[in-house]
């Protein structure tokens, strides 16, 4: 069970210095490697888990009954999303799961979870989400920071996809994450055998301006509802697929954000 990695960082120069201290290594006599970076997720709280709004559902908490939920959500979208520059007629995996991006940027809850590719960015959003009371921060802010190759390959290993990198909106292996079909209120068979265990890294669509100026990625979850954190600790994922800058909340002044 690997531990999960963390270092403190107490002013932006320190910062900027971990960021780049958690670069992956590259080898550069090695011609065949493949380019390698980091993705970023700013939280103003360290008590926040790496968690998609489908998934922090208060009552519904299991797989199934998510599912069947985010099912509704989607047709529910569609039918009210006439006036969308998208077309929703088209019923393929592929399609389904470009909707969802569309709902994430609209605020709907989806399983994908928003990163950026620049760690200044997601700074920024930890920093501006940071809570006071009486002029006083109440918790230690954070960026996460995730190895998208070092994370898919082992999330992706049963289908070797995860030798490949983050996932292309559009591949083959990104529709085991689409939504899921449903009879009723309940998911048709083997509905949830057809789909990956652990969230993939995955590069999504550029679908506003907002987006491609946060250098927006993703990570999709699949089966398993619990937090990325969780997954990574019970074993399986490389060492530095997951790591933690934590900024203590006695030096956020330190980043002069007002």
């Amino acid at each position: 069970m690997p531990a999960l990695a963390s270092v403190t960082a107490k002013t932006i120069g320190e910062f900027i210095n971990h960021a780049q201290k958690l670069l992956p290594t590259v080898d550069i006599n090695d011609h065949d490697h493949k380019f390698e970076s980091n993705w970023y997720r700013g939280i103003g709280s360290t008590e926040h888990e790496l968690v998609p709004g489908l998934y922090r559902h208060p009552i519904k908490k299991s797989i199934d009954p998510l599912l069947v939920m985010e099912r509704e959500i989607v047709e529910d979208f569609k039918r009210q999303a006439i006036f969308h520059t998208e077309k929703f007629d088209d019923e393929s995996e592929a399609a389904e799961l470009r909707i969802l991006f569309i709902m994430q940027h609209h605020g709907i809850p989806t399983r994908l979870l928003d990163w950026s590719t620049n760690p200044l960015i997601s700074l920024y959003f930890a920093l501006t989400s940071a809570k006071t009371i009486n002029n006083a921060y109440t918790h230690d802010a954070a960026v996460w920071v995730l190895n998208p190759y070092k994370w898919n390959e082992h999330a992706l290993r049963i289908s070797k996809y995860g030798d490949i990198g983050p996932l292309n909106q559009g591949s083959f292996e990104s529709k085991s994450y689409a939504p899921r079909r449903t009879q009723g209120r309940e998911l048709i068979p083997q509905a949830l055998s057809q789909m990956h265990e652990h969230p993939a890294a995955i590069l999504g669509i550029s679908n506003s301006a907002r987006m491609f100026a946060q250098r927006g990625v993703f990570t999709i979850f699949g089966r398993n509802v619990s937090s990325m954190e969780t997954q990574f600790k019970s074993g399986g994922f490389a060492k530095d697929a997951l790591r933690k800058i934590i900024i203590p909340k006695n030096t956020l002044s330190n980043y002069c954000i007002h």
